[in-house]
């Protein structure tokens, strides 16, 4: 409303009332007031209202006191506002007071109490607010709504207090600039701006204090103000996930960081390849951290699994039964929860000494059947030389940490493998590039011998190690080891490729154990020739890279070798190494109407699923070890090549005939007539199974007798 434009004393004034006739003690302090407040003013704005004539005069000669001109005050209270926003709180306060004084109201009562707050002073600020809520409520209502104000002031305090006690990286020196200038008086903007720059700061990698803040900030439930829409990171997050899954998992890290950056936002998808990403760097506290406030159900299952990978046992285990209680299923998380509650090595006060330690994947019944067989079989080809003695397991896939270290000392070698460890994208890691998790410094330390036994080069066609940490690692490691078993001829020449001459030396051919299991492990149950049963096997696991010509082209030719085969007196089933293997039984039904039998190996005892392989009279695998193992009790295989080394294999005991390309637009013809030979000629079969083990045999017992001697 315009300023009035009266001429007398008693007409109206800025209020829109009569003035009354004031006598000249109130006139001089009247005026005082005003000249305290336009100074006021003055001093904290650089300037004044600027008011017409008349009121000027009135204000001056005290006939008005300057809260009633409706200009003054809303510029002193807009003043203070401005002052709080600028954080210069003495100035605040400074004008605060005057109106306080002079002009008391439930907007003056909330500023007094957002400067209490600001001072330290709970208690006063509650008042304030709690005074200036008359007349909205009741008094217990009234009592809530001041304290939970109160809290939320402090809540942004202590928080802005704790960013501004730690700079954080210099690239996001701006981000944090915005978030402590940020007005108190806009509360409602807090999680948006602080939020951003704490995320910005987990996408860099920063720990310590501003990661617990943003734990806390995410517990609060304070980031729904940076929560992407549905599908509009989508395509970014996907562009990140192609990336690593070429295992360029700093190119995707990249790539997530940069989309930050970008959008300053984030979704549970997002939060997931970040956390994967940062994983696979060791990133750990990161990891673990993107992970637990991405969701509490798939997020919780991967925290736990890094947890675990850390030693973590306890986070492990809660962030597990937080899955559980989010409806993942028990499959998902029963892995994780197992190697907590029985851990694969000992603790180092309970672990044995003066044995072997022994580095491998080890899982648990329900999992890879080829990597249940594994570790055992190479334990009973060192034994076979070496007698009986401890074995201390360290599983591959966690940290290598200093109790590791001293445990590994404590015997008389370690042992590597076997398996396909040198591979860039299972349980990818920031410390060698390779499935064993050890640091470099960790290597270092370990003074006993080193033996890498019947270990695989396992990259498929296409696939390489990105950066240079791999060959580094390598380098160490066959720097550190007594020999590099290497369990075929395609991966001896790769790992030679990548050392020094002085070190290619150190690279032996030692074969799987598995492929020679009836020759040192005992008691073995006899084969069975002329069962007429084929088994069939196929892998889905990196499904991109092994069905070259189109899975359902794959299936289309299945279909054709069950059908030759079977009319010419092959009885096929299915045999699963994995619960993904059933895969192949399932879509055979719903896509082609045939069912199969399935025997699923991974649910058996050791003992009876090496039997149903000893049954058979030919195995047709995809796995490596569906070929090997079979192989190594004597029964005849065949190979569905999807991976080189299947060929590495069959090149090796100088069978490559008996390997069949998965992209082959003749598969199925190719499989069924071969299968029948097999089945006339299972005899003769056998007995070239039995001939070509002798081929390797001896490697393996030469290098099992080096290292039980070393």
């Amino acid at each position: 409303m315009p300023e009035s434009e009266g001429r007398k004393a008693n007409a109206p004034h800025a209020t829109g009332g009569l003035s009354r006739a004031v006598t000249r003690p109130e006139r001089r302090e009247n005026a005082r007031r005003t000249t305290e407040v336009m100074r006021a003013l003055q001093e904290t704005t650089g300037s004044r209202p600027q008011l017409d004539s008349y009121i000027t005069r009135e204000l001056a000669k005290g006939h008005l006191p300057w809260h009633e001109v409706r200009k003054v005050r809303a510029t002193v209270l807009e003043a203070a506002h401005a002052a709080v926003d600028r954080w210069d709180l003495r100035a605040a306060t400074r004008l605060t007071d005057l109106l306080r004084a002079d002009s008391p109201d439930p907007e003056v009562g909330r500023l007094t109490g957002l400067l209490a707050v600001l001072a330290g002073d709970a208690e006063a600020a509650e008042q304030a607010f709690y005074q200036s809520s008359r007349g909205t409520g009741s008094v217990a209502r009234r009592q809530t709504n001041a304290r939970r104000a109160v809290e939320e002031l402090q809540q942004f305090m202590d928080l802005r207090a704790e960013v501004l006690r730690h700079e954080g990286p210099a690239e996001l020196a701006e981000l944090r600039d915005v978030a402590v200038a940020l007005p108190v008086t806009k509360l409602s903007d807090a999680s948006t701006v602080f939020g951003r720059y704490l995320l910005a700061c987990l996408t860099l990698d920063v720990t310590g204090p501003l990661a617990d803040l943003l734990d806390e900030f995410a517990d609060a439930g304070r980031l729904e103000a940076l929560t992407a829409p549905p599908g509009v990171l989508d395509m970014a997050v996907g562009n990140a996930e192609f990336v690593a899954a070429d295992a360029d998992h700093a190119g995707a890290l990249g790539l997530l960081q940069g989309t930050f950056r970008t959008y300053g936002l984030v979704s549970e998808r997002y939060l997931m390849a970040l956390g994967n990403s940062m994983a696979a760097l060791s990133r750990y506290d990161s990891a673990v951290r993107a992970f637990r406030i991405a969701s509490p159900g798939p997020g919780s299952v991967r925290a736990a699994q890094v947890s675990w990978v850390v030693h973590d046992d306890e986070a492990a285990h809660t962030f597990a039964r937080r899955a559980l209680r989010h409806d993942m299923p028990r499959s998902t998380v029963r892995t994780v929860l197992g190697r907590v509650e029985h851990p694969v090595t000992p603790r180092e006060a309970d672990a044995p000494t003066g044995g072997f330690g022994h580095v491998a994947f080890y899982v648990d019944r329900g999992e890879n059947f080829g990597d249940i067989v594994l570790p055992d079989a190479v334990r009973d080809a060192i034994t076979e030389p070496a007698g009986p003695t401890d074995w201390v397991p360290f599983h591959a896939h966690q940290v290598f940490d200093d109790e590791f270290v001293r445990i590994a000392n404590a015997q008389r070698a370690l042992v590597v493998g076997g398996g396909g460890l040198f591979l860039p994208d299972t349980s990818p890691n920031g410390n060698s590039g390779w499935q064993w998790n050890v640091p470099p410094a960790a290597l270092d330390a370990v003074t006993v011998p080193v033996y890498a036994f019947a270990v695989g080069f396992n990259l498929f066609t296409g696939q390489r190690f990105k950066g240079d940490l791999f060959h580094r690692s390598l380098v160490a490691f066959a720097r550190k080891a007594e020999f590099l078993g290497l369990r075929n001829t395609g991966s001896m020449e790769r790992v030679r490729d990548l050392l020094p001459a002085d070190l290619q030396d150190k690279v032996r051919f030692v074969p799987c154990p598995t492929t020679v299991l009836e020759h040192i492990r005992p008691g073995l149950s006899a084969g069975s020739p002329g069962s007429g049963t084929v088994l069939l096997n196929a892998a889905f696991d990196r499904s991109e890279r092994r069905f070259r010509g189109g899975y359902g082209e794959f299936l289309t030719q299945i279909v054709e070798f069950v059908e030759k085969a079977s009319k010419g007196g092959a009885d096929v089933r299915i045999a699963a190494h994995t619960r993904g293997d059933v895969r192949l039984a399932k879509d055979l039904e719903a896509e082609h109407d045939l069912s199969l039998p399935v025997d699923e190996l991974h649910t058996m005892d050791q003992p009876d699923a090496l039997d149903v392989y000893r049954r058979a009279s030919l195995v047709i695998g995809m796995r490596g070890h569906a070929t090997m193992i079979p192989f190594g009790v004597g029964t005849p295989v065949l190979s569905i090549v999807s991976h080189p080394k299947m060929r590495f294999f069959l090149q090796d005991v100088d069978r490559l005939d008996w390997g069949f390309e998965v992209g082959d637009l003749h598969l199925g013809a190719g499989l069924a007539e071969r299968t029948l030979d097999v089945l006339n000629r299972e005899d003769a079969y056998r007995s070239d199974v039995a001939d070509r083990q002798q081929v390797l045999l001896p490697h393996v017992r030469s290098a099992a007798a080096e290292l039980a001697k070393g």
